[in-house]
This record gives structure tokens, sequence and C-alpha cells, in this order.
């Protein structure tokens, strides 16, 4: 049995997680690279001798069958909007003899009771990993909470900072959180799979550790208060020049039960307040630092630098 993955097969290699993961895959200069596609697909992607592009039908089991034919793991990092292919793409790499299945993750904790049972997406993420150990795969899933540039880029809807508009939402009950950068969640995904399989001196640092279980990913425990603080320094701006609007989190007339009485009547874009929500509050289940420590350790990460990390999204912005 080869003692480290060799293969790994990338779905989403275009978008945000997929896009970070492939970068770092290449940068650790160990791995065998397929891309499967939507055979429609107009995405690019970088040439290397590593990487080996299939494009076919997802709705073909035959064409996922063979995409995913020697291959030791398959991350699948879908949109939104591709969630319903997903059973399929596990299906067909199970079939096809994956050992490891990477499913749509990359957000939020899935042992936290807190948001199991108030966050929808989570159910459809629990079914993902239900089927891939049905199927006789192991399932890694990566934790991220929210994605720190992503999260600044969408304004008060997230974070409740909006960079361009110089608008803020403080949230007076916001607690400790952790939030990755986007390097960062490429940097950890590829270091969990550069893992051996096994290790007899330290087992947590094994891919058998994280066979059917969680790596956590986090590039600072942050507040609120804390990222807006850097947002000034980062736009050489003072409270007083913004926008500053005071709220709270939870309660009759807070985000949550706001979002959750949007919901009811219909408007799901209020998800994205239910959920940032949650994350925010930090004993909600946004603060998993213990378990990011341990983790940091095992795949070699450093925490990030705050201000540098704002600060080239503001630039970039």
């Amino acid at each position: 049995m080869a003692s480290h993955l060799n293969n790994i097969a990338l779905v989403g290699a275009s978008g945000n997680a997929g896009g970070a993961a492939l970068k770092a895959l290449l940068a650790a200069n160990r791995f065998n690279i397929t891309i499967i596609s939507r055979a429609d697909s107009s995405a690019t992607f970088p040439e290397d001798t590593s990487i080996t592009v299939k494009k076919g039908d997802y709705k073909d089991p035959s064409f996922l069958q063979s995409a995913f034919s020697g291959q030791d793991a398959a991350m699948l990092a879908l949109g939104f909007m591709a969630m319903d292919t997903q059973p399929a793409l596990i299906e067909a790499a199970a079939k096809a003899g994956v050992k490891y299945i990477l499913p749509t993750e990359y957000a939020a904790d899935g042992q936290s009771k807190e948001l199991t049972e108030n966050l929808p997406p989570m159910a459809q993420k629990a079914g993902a990993r239900s089927q891939i150990e049905e199927m006789g795969a192991k399932w890694i899933a990566i934790v991220t909470n929210p994605w720190t540039e992503f999260s600044l880029a969408y304004g008060v809807n997230t974070f409740g900072i909006d960079v361009k508009e110089k608008k803020a939402v403080l949230w007076e009950d916001a607690g400790n959180f952790n939030t990755t950068s986007r390097e960062q969640v490429g940097r950890g995904i590829a270091a969990a799979l550069s893992l051996p399989i096994e290790n007899k001196d330290n087992e947590r640092a094994s891919l058998q550790h994280y066979a059917n279980n969680y790596v956590y990913i986090s590039s600072f425990l942050v507040t609120q208060r804390q990222l807006f603080d850097s947002v000034l320094r980062a736009t050489g701006t003072k409270e007083a020049d913004w926008s500053v609007e005071k709220s709270k989190i939870w309660g009759d007339e807070g985000r949550v039960a706001d979002a959750q009485q949007k919901m009811a009547q219909g408007n799901f874009m209020a998800m994205g307040d239910l959920m940032y929500g949650f994350y925010m509050s930090g004993d909600k289940g946004g603060n998993y630092e213990e378990k990011a420590k341990k983790d940091r350790e095992v795949l070699g990460l450093k925490e990030e630098d705050l201000d540098a990390v704002v600060k080239e999204f503001v630039n970039s912005a």
C-alpha cells in the first residue's frame, strides 16, 4: 500500500475553494491532478504537466466513473447552484474506487449542535457525508468558517462592514469567531492531502485520523470590532468617517430573528444573515479555535497577520 496519496481529482477547480486548492496542490509539487469539468465549461486552468483535464457530462455515470478511475482522493468544490450534482459525483467516485472524498463543505463546523440544528444547509452536508460512508469510502470535511476576503467583499450582509460605501453595522453582542483567508484554505487542503496515510508516531498527523472526520482551518480568531479596526487602518480612515449603526444579533428584533422571519416568509436571501449571525456570536458554533490550534500544528499552518490580509483585500478591491 502506498504511504501517501498521489492522484487527486478536483471538481470545481475554477471556483473559490477549488481554485485555492488547485494553486496549493500545484505548489506542493507532489500530486497528479485530474480536473473534472463540464463539457461546455469555458474555464481555463494552468498549463502544468501534473494536470490532466477531463471534460464530459455530469449526468453520464460512465464518464464520471472513468474520470475518477485511478484517483486516490476526490475534492468536490461545487457552487450553490451545482449542489444537486454532488450525489452523482459521490456515487461515481466511490464506484471508481476513490478512497477519500472531500464533499462540498468549506464553511461551518458540522460537529456544532447549534449550527446543525439551526442552519438549513447543514442537513444537505450531513447527507453527503452519510452517502460517502454508505458507498464504502471515507469523507474528509474541511471546516473554514466564513472566508475573510469573500465576506468583506459582500459588505454589511456578512461581517457588517462595507468597505466601498464606508458603512458598518456593529453588533454589540458579537463574540470571538474564526475566519479564514482564501490562501489559507488552499494551503490547509493541500497540507491535509499531503499527510501520510498512517503515522505510528503521531496518529493525528495522518489521513487515518481525518478519515470520516473534520479538518479545522483558520487564519484568525477575531471579533467584529477587531476586523473593523483593521479595515480602518487599511483604509486610513477613522470611525467618524463612516456611517455606523449599532445593533444586536440576538433578541426579538436582532439579526437572527429578523432572518428567520424573512425565511419563514419565503425570502431565502436572508440565509446569509442567519448564518453570519450564528458564526459571529462565537458561542453558537463560530469559535472552534481549540480544534484549529491542534490542526495548525499537524498541518504546518500558521496564524496569519490580520492587517496584512485586510490590507491586501482593500488594495485589490
